[in-house]
């Protein structure tokens, strides 16, 4: 076995019996660019960047017992580091960075120049979808600059068939950008690789890494060390009573804990019943005291005016009765009427609350700002399932309908129903928990005029909804408008699967990313039209 090559595993394992800081410190020093490379392309900003270097060499520290058996940690740190990467980005930021992408690249591959610059920030992406042996030699080959010997033995294969898998991974890599939008080369991967390969930590970044991770993993990693010695040392007898009672354990506390509340349960009712004796006993006294008052200021009454001359006393009211108040922006409204409104919950295709749905179901910001990441986590998650399974095809007959065919651009999105029904269930959850049941129905029943709900699309369609369930075309036409001088549009329309078919508008900031590069020229003409209607309009008001 190559030294070079065999050093993660004996270094993890030095750092998980021993807790080795020189180990631990050699292990950040070999991968610390592979990290801070992957999580630069991520977020594009050096700080976060190093933030996240960090946090990844902590989770090394915590997870080095589990890790101890790797060949080599490159493939376990470039997830890790993404996967870090990707909770750090809200979810707009991420949206309006391939959007620019996108139109950077189009206006590129116009000029003829090489696009790998401009690919660096979905790399990562492209790397995560290829299986862990393809995604692995890649990283060894080109981001950590291993020779194709070394990136055999790390794999357990030879080297031309090490080539082999290269060569094949990197085919895959440019198939992924292509269903991005990216019309790229087989070589492309290669070159982009390549270029991320330069990028360098920061100096001091592999020693505060190391620190951090150190700090973090020292006390985890003594504990797993002895737990580990000390299992290996029981017998086959030990090791089954042990396991017994590892089960056992968690079924008598749970048998305590249900004990518990039983006892509690009886406690509540007991209490509940006392209360309610409370309540009733106040009640009547309450109603005693009333009548006493009411006598005593009739009997207040007649001795100022003299006799004959009571007047009569109403009885105060139990409760003030709710009026209208003009002046008010907001009016009570029951449950069940509420429930039959149709309040409009998103302002656009790109789902933004509307200040009616926040103020009708009472959302403070906190609860408006989750269920708002809630939702906007969902489209991306669709628009990301939608663009893995486009692709563009010739228009038929019906595409056309009655139009010139270098007019009509059609693209097929298919294999993204089960997905698609996990994100919007996720997101329907999470907005309950936010809001719990009342409200979160309310808010459901609101969203239909936006996204498909279970088992709608089946029939017809709603031209409003940002995204449609199951297999579909979609139709683009070269034709644009402007409203008010303030939205610019193009016209598209889309059949389902069961041949349901709307036509309709769309704006040019609510058209998905993934389609963007394929429509870059006509939205282009749509704003140079939009400009020059406006320069008339002011020319001649």
């Amino acid at each position: 076995m190559d030294p070079d090559l065999s050093a993660d595993r004996e270094l993890v394992g030095c750092y998980a019996r021993e807790g080795s800081e020189a180990a631990f410190r050699a292990l950040v020093s070999r991968h610390v660019n592979l990290v801070f490379g992957a999580a630069l392309r991520q977020t594009g900003d050096p700080g976060i960047a190093e933030e996240i270097t960090q946090n990844v060499f902590v989770a090394l520290a915590q997870k080095a017992p589990r890790l101890a058996g790797h060949e080599t940690l490159a493939g376990w740190l470039h997830r890790t580091a993404i996967l870090e990467a990707k909770s750090r980005l809200r979810s707009e930021l991420r949206r309006q960075r391939r959007e620019d992408t996108a139109a950077a690249l189009a206006q590129i591959q116009s000029a003829g120049t090489s696009p790998a610059e401009d690919l660096s920030p979905v790399l990562d992406e492209g790397l995560l979808q290829l299986r862990e042996p393809d995604r692995l030699a890649l990283i060894l080959r080109y981001l950590e600059e291993r020779s194709l010997r070394d990136v055999g033995r790390a794999l357990g294969i030879e080297e031309d068939a090490a080539r082999k898998r290269v060569d094949r991974a990197l085919i895959r890599l440019a198939g992924f950008f292509r269903s991005q939008g990216f019309a790229v080369p087989a070589g492309a991967g290669a070159a982009v690789l390549a270029q991320s390969s330069t990028v360098a930590a920061p100096v001091g970044l592999a020693a505060a890494a190391s620190q951090a991770g150190l700090a973090a993993g020292t006390a985890g990693t003594g504990l797993a060390s002895l737990l580990t010695v000390s299992l290996m040392k029981l017998s086959s007898l030990q090791t089954a009573g042990l396991c017994a009672l590892v089960v056992a354990a968690p079924l008598a506390w749970q048998w305590n804990q249900h004990r518990e509340l039983r006892v509690r349960e009886s406690l509540a009712f007991a209490a509940a019943s006392a209360s309610a004796q409370e309540r009733e006993d106040l009640s009547g006294r309450i109603g005693r005291l009333r009548s006493e008052l009411d006598d005593a200021r009739a009997q207040s009454a007649e001795s100022r005016t003299g006799p004959g001359a009571r007047p009569s006393v109403a009885r105060s009211a139990a409760a003030d009765v709710y009026r209208w108040d003009d002046q008010s922006p907001v009016v009570r409204v029951p449950k069940d009427l509420l429930k039959r409104i149709s309040i409009p919950a998103v302002t656009s295709r790109r789902g933004e609350l509307t200040e009616q749905i926040r103020v009708a179901l009472q959302m403070n910001d906190t609860e408006a700002a989750t269920v708002q990441a809630s939702m906007d986590r969902m489209l991306e998650g669709v628009r990301a399932a939608e663009a893995a399974g486009m692709k563009p095809v010739a228009p038929s007959s019906a595409d056309l309908d009655g139009r010139a065919p270098e007019d009509v651009r059609v693209f097929e999105v298919s294999g993204d129903a089960e997905v698609i029904s996990k994100l919007r269930k996720d997101m329907l959850a999470e907005v309950r928990q936010a809001l719990g049941t009342d409200r979160s129905e309310i808010f459901q029943q609101a969203l239909g005029s936006w996204i498909p709900m279970e088992n709608e699309g089946e029939g017809g369609v709603n031209s409003g909804w940002a995204f449609l369930q199951g297999d579909h075309r979609i139709q683009v036409y070269n034709t644009s408008g402007e409203a008010d001088g303030r939205i610019i549009w193009l016209r598209w329309g889309a059949t389902t699967s069961t041949g349901s078919r709307f036509t309709s508008t769309i704006g040019i900031d609510e058209i998905p990313g993934y389609l963007q590069p394929h429509l870059q020229d006509w939205i282009a003409g749509a704003q140079a039209a939009a400009a020059a209607s406006r320069a008339a309009a002011i020319r001649n008001p």
